[in-house]
């Protein structure tokens, strides 16, 4: 075998795999052009909050009785016994003096706060008007607190100075699911303010007509009622024959016969739904 072309035909075989292993790298391509960011998503609706399983829940709904007066916003408060938003016979604190002759219901149920009883508080969504049923308000409680359970509810009438209607620690204990129970209430006076029903000292309608009522001619701290303790109201005098001397009227009275009212004035209904 002539050996002279062995090699010189391997030769260009060499030459290519020398000339592979020793040559410069191409250059680079060009850079890509970066992605396009997408944009955020919207955020997803939080959800409403669960109810603790022991938790009881109750609701509570107003209605007005009365043909022409208007009720304030509520104070409703769940309590155990021992705790009274008011009590016949005595003096009213000043939270009820707040509500009785301005119609606002925060200081009251920062006083039931306060106690030591004290296991839940709301208050209704402004006012109710008359011949009409408000807004259910929706309160809770442990259940271990069922069996021995109280509710009080107090809520102004309006177009008086100091007049008031609602519930003292009323028996709500072991109600069953499902269950509803009404309660018909009267008409207190807080013996706070003087019964002159005049537009200057009272917040509602009526005084609004005649050109007074508003925020400013509700609550007074001085308190110018001489019995100065919370009685049943005997209703307003109005100055219907305030100028016939035999029969009974009031000339300062901005207030008509359509202000009167029959007791009770309201309907409770408080209703267990867990």
């Amino acid at each position: 075998m002539n050996m002279n072309k062995i090699s010189l035909a391997m030769l260009p075989i060499i030459a290519v795999l020398a000339t592979g292993c020793g040559g410069d790298d191409g250059s680079n391509g060009a850079a890509g052009a970066p992605g396009v960011d997408g944009t955020n998503g919207t955020d997803g609706t939080n959800g409403t909050n669960g109810i603790n399983g022991n938790l009881a829940v109750f609701t509570v709904q107003l209605t007005n009785l009365t043909y022409s007066q208007p009720f304030s916003p509520a104070a409703i408060i769940l309590h155990e016994p021992g705790y009274n938003a008011f009590i016949d016979g005595e003096a009213a604190s000043p939270g009820l003096e707040l509500l009785a002759e301005g119609g606002n219901p925060a200081d009251l149920i920062a006083e039931a706060l306060a106690a030591t009883q004290y296991l839940d508080a709301a208050a209704t969504d402004g006012a109710t008007p008359p011949r009409s049923i408000g807004a259910t308000s929706t309160l809770l409680v442990p259940l271990l607190d069922v069996d021995d359970l109280r509710i009080s509810f107090t809520t102004m009438l309006v177009d008086t100075n100091d007049a008031f209607t609602g519930l003292n620690a009323a028996d709500i204990s072991n109600m069953a699911v499902g269950q509803s129970v009404s309660f018909m209430s009267p008409t207190w006076d807080s013996g706070t303010e003087a019964n002159t029903e005049t537009a200057s000292t009272m917040p509602g309608p009526a005084a609004g007509a005649a050109g007074g009522g508003g925020a400013s001619a509700g609550f007074d701290a001085a308190r110018d009622d001489l019995f100065d303790r919370v009685h049943f109201h005997s209703g307003v005098v109005t100055n219907a024959n305030a100028d016939d001397a035999s029969k009974e009227g009031l000339s300062t009275s901005v207030l008509t016969e359509a202000d009167r009212w029959d007791n009770p004035t309201a309907r409770i209904v408080i209703t267990r739904t867990r």
